[in-house]
């Protein structure tokens, strides 16, 4: 979620309400491809693995190596060192199957490196221009910056918590020591990242032959992490349907970097570890995504205790509870039974109100017009209508409503207050680099020097207006 925005050289405050967990891990506008997911969680599952490997079903357009831990040879894989692909792609390991797109020249091919993140290894489904592009990241570039990211497959440090069985919810993540809010639960390089391009210019079949092959390629430790999570359902599958069912159900969206000259296709992300997180419409983590790292990270955003399951939402938590339980009916296929979905009828109406008033309150204080009645009063209840949902995620975007609302009538001292408070509280759920922490920690240093000073002010004295009209006389 970005508060701000650049129009014609100012920053002003825009819509707010729609969190990056509207779009992340969520694939219902994939319904056409039928790789929308069902179940009730997104947990590890200890189903019989099935034998049909990717290069068993429909044969590619390019060799495959199905068994990637097998020896190779320069003849039968795309070595770093070996053929001409190599030799164009020194970092990937693999460079096949490819198929050509129906709507552009360009092939959609597999690109997997097997050396990435320590020895973790990853794999890209996108166009070979688009994996260039990612394969300049830091995370390539730099690798120790993501040599100990993946503490799951290789532990330096110990976890905060462990795998256990929950009922009616399967497998999850409990707490076995306090968790401070802020601090660092998990993070998980990428295993596989799918350019939305290839389902929407490719057929199921051979897009779903490029996941297979994806995961095929990966390091037979992340692969087994990858085919041991829940397709859910249990149904009986070959090879490359098990993987595509199960990438459907735990995978998350992810938005292009903003320098991606590809800003109209973003990415299917899948992480096995964070995968095994289960659903609350209230929880007690949350996760952004660092291109520089192309890790996904988890942090708590309240105090968790030992024995308490950590949990992630599945999507945009500030719904009201109808609309929050049809929509992970229709696509995850469960009825969520968290406590907040499912307390009281008199709770419950109490709580869609608040959700309402939340709403409210943002078109309110994003109106900038001079007959806008935003003051700092609205901003105040929108932190107590976050607090009273708790809404720990999202709290943040109430400070910095609050932020530039105290200093849009000159108060830089309280304005001061809020924008740390917003930056404290959204870093762990956005990162560091996200445009509002970097305008929160602008304010905090300079508040009469950012574009919001006064700014409300101004709008309803009309400063500035009649300056404007003796120029136009003139």
């Amino acid at each position: 979620m970005r508060v701000f925005q650049t129009l014609t050289g100012l920053s002003v405050l825009v819509a707010s309400s729609v969190l990056a967990h509207e779009a992340h891990h969520n694939h219902d506008h994939l319904a056409h491809a039928e790789i929308c997911g069902q179940g009730g969680s997104i947990i590890p599952g200890s189903e019989t693995l099935c034998g049909q490997g990717v290069a068993d079903a429909v044969k590619p357009q390019k060799v495959i190596l199905s068994e990637p831990e097998a020896e190779k040879s320069p003849e039968s894989t795309n070595q770093k060192n070996g053929n001409n692909d190599s030799q164009k792609h020194p970092i990937w390991e693999y460079t096949t199957p490819c198929f050509n797109s129906s709507k552009s020249k360009s092939e959609i091919c597999v690109f997997s490196d097997v050396d990435f993140a320590d020895g973790r290894g990853t794999s890209f489904v996108m166009t070979e221009s688009r994996a260039a592009h990612l394969a300049k990241y830091p995370a390539f570039t730099n690798p120790e910056l993501v040599k100990n990211v993946n503490q799951d497959l290789k532990r330096t440090i110990p976890a905060k918590y462990d795998m256990k069985e929950f009922p009616g919810k399967g497998m999850g993540l409990v707490a076995t020591e306090h968790i401070k809010r802020g601090d660092l639960i998990m993070a998980n390089t990428a295993s596989l990242i799918i350019d939305y391009r290839a389902f929407e210019e490719l057929t199921k079949e051979e897009y779903t032959q490029l996941q297979a092959a994806g995961v095929d390629y990966l390091p037979k430790a992340h692969r087994d992490a990858v085919l041991a999570l829940s397709t859910h359902d249990g149904a009986d599958r070959t090879h490359i349907e098990r993987v595509d069912k199960i990438a459907a159900t735990n995978s998350f969206d992810i938005d292009p970097d903003e320098d991606d000259e590809i800003q109209d296709h973003g990415f299917y992300v899948l992480f096995p570890e964070i995968a095994r997180m289960n659903h609350d419409c209230r929880p007690n983590a949350d996760y952004f995504f660092d291109h520089d790292t192309l890790a996904q990270y988890i942090h708590a955003i309240r105090d968790i205790f030992p024995g308490e399951e950590i949990t992630l939402s599945y999507i945009n938590p500030v719904m009201k509870r109808k609309a929050r339980v049809d929509k992970l009916q229709r696509i995850w296929g469960f009825q969520c039974g968290c406590r907040s979905c499912t307390q009281d009828k008199v709770r419950v109406e109490a709580s869609d109100l608040r959700i309402r008033r939340i709403k409210e309150l943002s078109n309110e204080l994003q109106d900038w017009e001079p007959q806008s009645r935003a003051n700092p009063a609205m901003a105040e209840l929108m932190i107590s209508l976050y607090e009273q949902e708790k809404l720990w995620g999202s709290l943040y975007e109430a400070y910095v409503f609050a932020a530039i609302e105290y200093n849009g009538v000159g108060d830089p001292w309280t304005a001061t207050k809020y924008a740390g408070l917003a930056v404290e509280w959204g870093i762990p759920v956005v990162g560091p680099k996200d445009e509002d922490m970097v305008e929160m920690a602008k304010l905090a240093e300079d508040p009469w020097g950012h574009w919001s000073w006064l700014k409300r002010s101004k709008v309803r004295g009309g400063w500035g207006k009649r300056q404007r009209d003796v120029v136009d006389d003139d």
